[in-house]
């Protein structure tokens, strides 16, 4: 038995050890309800220090759940070596088999937490490897962690890979309050990456050099994935997504898989998913200095307490107050209208997908140039050209990424959200293509993907698109965003091919999926280009390894749009 003491409004255990199958303990608080009995349980494990976890204990207690924080193995006070990812397949059954032990446990567990906190729940079931917990809440978070994640389908997503390793959890605890003494935009173009744990003062970091050991797909990264493993998750599930996070349509895929394994159509009636304006586990609001430029309005606000509970109380206590999840399988903010919105299916089967061609004169460069999108097919046209210097990259400007608004030390190089491109569309090796002023709304809902034939007289080199909305006042805010790294333009799981320099290819960008409203009035535009610095490692042209080169190359980028070579915006409009 568990000695509790009394804290305001609870039972209290401030560190109990819970051993796991090969005798690591694992430091754990608990946040008991003020009356004795047995209660469902909400537990979070995460390596961010379970200390630092602790919003919403009041809550819990007060509605009765017993809240059991965790700090996941290597980190912090519990005992081992961090391994990212694995270890959590074993800890996450054996943390649970040790709370249905407990007197206070009712024999009902949920499990909570965004990013790491939504892999120790994902991992944890995935592989089968003991008990499970009777309902999960995996929240902004992809499925694999190369195909969306440290790497991005070929790029490495190279400010959030290297925080996370070699401040964040390259040691016991957080280092990242250092990152302030360092320049950190001179920081990010040292070369090679492979030395970046050395140039930050971390030393030689296992976990990054793992990372960079293994830049192409394959079975260290399949290892921690849980594409295929969907069938294994019998318990109800709702996922939690931002549009302006790395993951959404990481997400919409996840709630599709796990509905089309699930055995029954009962089973497939509990996996639920919510997207809001969001980015990883924040809101976004405008900001003083103009980083972010747009307000979605009171709805859009996000508060994970509410929603976490509130699927606790439908799955554990059978209430449904009036909680923001919505009686559909899927809720989705639709932004511009900026309004909530239910829906059963996805893609939503009354989408009509339009292709919105490039077109040009051969001088879409900056959005002063002649790039146009229209649903016309081209004709005879000329190619637009411009040099990808990897020296003087297109900087990272807000967009759709998981480096949160949590340290000073970088914010002027890197965040996420809505930003007005402007500054970007005026150099001119970024391409814009605008279409014409709308005379109604157009609402965009589902997955987009841009069709691009291009040369380059690189081996290798990188394509990124980018789709905004021009707003009457000329700005031009993202919605959403994608790349290509050529060398992966077959498929991601494939092996790396070089181009032929000079050979015209078609890539295939994916932009995730978004749900906006475009108002009357309003424009679309299409801007490409060739890096996005420093979300995602500069390509150098070279065709060397990514990670332990140093040498570069201006690559010249051609990008056509003719009869022969249509290339196209493909949008999901809902009428």
């Amino acid at each position: 038995m568990l000695k509790t003491g009394l804290a305001r409004n609870c039972r209290f255990v401030r560190q109990v050890w819970v051993p796991m199958r090969d005798g690591t303990r694992l430091a754990t608080t608990i946040f008991l309800p003020e009356a004795p009995g047995r209660y469902p349980v909400a537990l979070q494990r995460t390596p961010y220090s379970r200390l630092g976890w602790l919003s919403g204990w009041e809550e819990w207690v007060k509605n009765g759940y017993v809240f059991v924080c965790q700090d996941t193995r290597g980190r912090y006070d519990s005992e081992g070596e961090f391994s990212p990812f694995l270890q959590e397949i074993n800890d996450t059954p054996d943390t649970i088999a040790w709370i249905r032990q407990q007197e206070w446990c009712d024999g009902k567990i949920g499990m909570t937490g965004p990013s790491y906190l939504g892999w120790v729940q994902t991992l944890g079931v995935a592989h089968d490897t003991g008990p499970k917990p009777d309902t999960l809440i995996p929240t902004f978070l992809p499925g694999d962690p190369w195909l969306r994640g440290f790497y991005n389908s070929g790029p490495l997503s190279l400010f959030l890979v290297f925080w996370w390793h070699c401040f964040d959890v390259g040691s016991r605890t957080n280092n990242s309050g250092l990152m302030g003494i360092y320049d950190v935009a001179e920081l990010m173009r040292r070369l090679p990456l492979e030395t970046l744990d050395e140039s930050c003062g971390a030393g030689r970091s296992a976990r990054w050099r793992e990372g960079m050991d293994h830049p192409a797909y394959g079975p260290h990264w399949k290892a921690s994935s849980t594409r295929g493993c969907h069938h294994q998750f019998t318990m109800p599930t709702l996922q939690i997504a931002g549009w302006y996070d790395y993951y959404p349509a990481e997400a919409l895929l996840n709630w599709k898989s796990l509905v089309q394994a699930a055995a029954t159509p009962e089973m497939a009636a509990q996996h639920k998913l919510v997207i809001g304006p969001w980015g990883h586990h924040h809101g976004l609001e405008p900001t003083a200095d103009g980083q972010r430029v747009l307000d979605f309005g009171p709805k859009s606000r996000y508060d994970y307490v509410r929603l976490y509970r509130a699927w606790f109380d439908r799955i554990f206590k059978g209430i449904h107050p009036a909680d923001g999840l919505g009686d559909r399988p899927i809720r989705l903010f639709v932004m511009g209208r900026n309004e909530w919105r239910d829906e059963d299916e996805w893609p939503l089967a009354r989408t009509r997908y339009v292709r919105f061609h490039l077109h040009s004169a051969g001088r879409a460069n900056t959005h002063h140039g002649d790039g146009r999108l229209d649903p016309a097919l081209p004709q005879a046209e000329p190619a637009d050209r411009f040099d990808y210097d990897p020296a003087n990259p297109v900087p990272t400007r807000g967009g759709n990424h998981s480096v949160g608004p949590w340290n000073d030390a970088y914010k002027a190089i890197i965040w996420c959200g809505p930003c007005d491109q402007r500054p970007n569309e005026e150099r001119p090796d970024v391409l814009v293509y605008t279409g014409d002023r709308l005379e109604q709304d157009l609402e965009v809902t589902g997955p987009i993907v841009v069709r691009l034939w291009a040369s380059s007289d690189a081996r290798d080199t990188d394509f990124v698109a980018r789709l905004s909305d021009v707003h009457p006042d000329g700005k031009s805010v993202n919605i959403t965003e994608g790349v290509v790294r050529a060398r992966y333009r077959n498929a991601a799981w494939e092996q790396p091919k070089l181009l032929e320099p000079g050979e015209v290819v078609e890539y295939t960008i994916d932009l995730q999926a978004t749900s906006n409203v475009f108002l009357k009035g309003h424009r679309l535009r299409l801007d490409v280009t060739s890096s996005n610095f420093p979300l995602w490692d500069r390509n150098l042209n070279t065709g060397e390894d990514p990670n332990r080169s140093t040498a570069m190359r201006v690559a010249r980028q051609a990008i056509l749009h003719d009869a022969a070579h249509p290339s196209y915006l493909e949008l999901p409009i809902i009428p």
